[in-house]
C-alpha cells in the first residue's frame, strides 16, 4: 500500500514498526542504547550524522557492503530509542559506545563516522585507545563551528515542522517512475533516515549545542590509524575541518574530493567504499582475513 493511501497515522506506525524491527535496545551501565548489526567479523561502530539514527548507520554499512565486517550501527543519544541521557557530550557518547561493546562482548572496534558523528568518534579513539583499532571520518565535524549552515537550517525548518512532512515526501517518492526510483534508490534510503523527525529532535538539538561549544581536541594524541574523507565543496561542514584533523592526527590519510559536497561518500561510493574497506581490512585486529566470516 502506498503511504498516501494508508493515511498519516497508519504510515507513522508502519515506519516505527520497521525501525524497531531492524534494531535492538540493550541496557548498559550508561543507559539504554539502540543498535543494529550487519555482517560478521571484526567489529566496526558506525556513527550517524545529524539527523539520523541506526537506520542511517545501516545505509552506510550496506553501501560499504562487506559481510566479513561486523558493522554495529548505533542510534546516538537523543535519536530514536537511545535516550539523550545516555550521553550528551561527545566524551559521554564515547563512553556509551565502550559500555555497549562491553555488553556485546566486543573487546575492540573500528569506527566509521559521518558528519556530526565525528566528535564522538574522535573521543572514542582518545578516551578508549585500547578499544579502538582504526578511525574513518567522512565529512565530519572536528572543530567548533559558529552555527548551523544554511542548508542545515532549511532542513531543520522543513523536516522539523511535523512528522507528516515525511509522510508527504514518502507519498511523492512513491509516485516516481520505477526507472527513476531504481536510479535514486540510495538517495531515497537516505531520505528515510529523516522520517519520524520527532523521535530524532532531541539528538539534533543536542548536536547543535555540542557543535558550537566543541573544545579543541588533542588530536595529536590519537595513535590509531585514521582515514579522513571530505569534499572540497561541502556546504554543511567545511573541508578545512578535515584538513585540520588529518594534519593533527599522526599518520592520518586524507582524501580530498574536488567539488564534492557533504554527501560525497554516497555519490562517489563506487570508488570511495573500496578505499574505506581496504583501510579497515588493513588495520583490523591480527588474524583477520578478507575471506573469513
Amino acid at each position: 500500500m502506498e503511504p498516501m493511501d494508508m493515511g498519516f497515522k497508519a504510515w507513522r506506525k508502519a515506519t516505527l514498526d520497521r525501525l524497531n524491527a531492524e534494531s535492538i535496545v540493550t541496557t548498559t551501565p550508561r543507559g539504554a542504547v539502540e543498535y543494529a548489526v550487519a555482517g560478521s567479523g571484526p567489529a566496526v561502530l558506525v556513527l550517524h550524522g545529524r539527523p539520523g539514527g541506526h537506520d542511517q548507520g545501516l545505509v552506510i554499512a550496506r553501501t560499504l557492503n562487506d559481510p566479513h565486517l561486523r558493522f554495529i550501527a548505533v542510534s546516538r543519544p537523543g535519536y530514536l530509542r537511545t535516550p539523550l541521557g545516555a550521553g550528551r557530550s561527545p566524551e559521554e557518547q564515547a563512553d556509551t559506545y565502550a559500555a555497549l561493546l562491553d555488553v556485546l562482548g566486543v573487546p575492540q572496534s573500528g569506527v566509521v563516522a559521518l558528519s556530526a558523528g565525528g566528535p564522538s568518534a574522535l573521543q572514542f579513539a582518545l578516551r578508549h585507545p585500547d578499544r579502538c583499532w582504526g578511525v574513518v571520518l567522512i565529512s565530519t565535524l572536528t572543530q567548533r563551528i559558529a552555527g548551523p549552515a544554511l542548508g542545515s537550517r532549511i532542513m531543520n525548518a522543513v523536516w522539523g515542522s511535523s512528522d507528516a512532512v515525511g509522510w508527504l515526501w514518502s507519498g511523492l517518492a512513491g509516485c516516481l517512475p520505477r526507472s527513476v526510483a531504481r536510479r535514486r534508490s540510495l538517495e531515497l534510503e537516505l531520505a528515510q533516515t529523516l522520517f519520524l523527525y520527532s523521535l530524532r529532535r532531541a539528538g539534533i538539538a543536542n548536536d547543535l549545542i555540542q557543535a558550537v561549544h566543541l573544545p579543541r581536541y588533542p588530536l595529536s594524541a590519537i595513535r590509531q590509524p585514521a582515514l579522513v574523507i571530505h569534499g572540497t565543496a561541502d556546504r554543511f561542514v567545511p573541508c578545512s575541518q578535515a584538513e585540520f584533523a588529518a594534519g593533527a592526527i599522526p599518520g592520518a590519510q586524507l582524501i580530498r574530493i574536488p567539488d564534492g559536497g557533504h554527501f560525497v561518500f554516497f555519490r562517489q561510493r563506487h570508488w570511495l567504499a573500496p578505499k574505506i574497506l581496504e583501510f579497515l581490512k588493513a588495520h583490523a585486529p591480527a588474524g583477520f582475513s578478507a575471506g573469513a566470516a
